[in-house]
């Protein structure tokens, strides 16, 4: 008989504000949407994709949802690549 895996659990549980989950749920929508340079990983997102996206949900320009939504997705792009960069500082350097 084959071993099953471990369903994952969670070492904290993170709850949204409600204010936030149009954001968070843009923020998830976005994630093909990543720059990179070369072998060093994620440098931010392609902007232009993200309006894209914002223009396809229905999030007229200049409104205050729009501009909430947008300040989420860059809120979150910027934990992200400073979570990277923490990750791969604490890497062991190999000469």
């Amino acid at each position: 008989m084959a071993a099953q895996a471990a369903e994952p659990v969670a070492d904290e549980v993170a709850y949204l504000w409600p204010c936030n989950v149009p954001a968070w749920h843009a923020w998830c929508d976005v994630q093909t949407q990543w720059r990179t340079s070369g072998m060093g990983g994620p440098t931010g997102l392609d902007y232009a994709g993200v309006r894209a996206h914002l223009d396809e949900i229905g999030l007229a320009q200049g409104s205050e949802e729009r501009a909430a939504v947008y300040s989420g997705i860059r809120a979150a792009e910027h934990a992200t690549l400073e979570a990277r960069a923490e990750r791969e500082a604490a890497k062991p350097k190999h000469n």
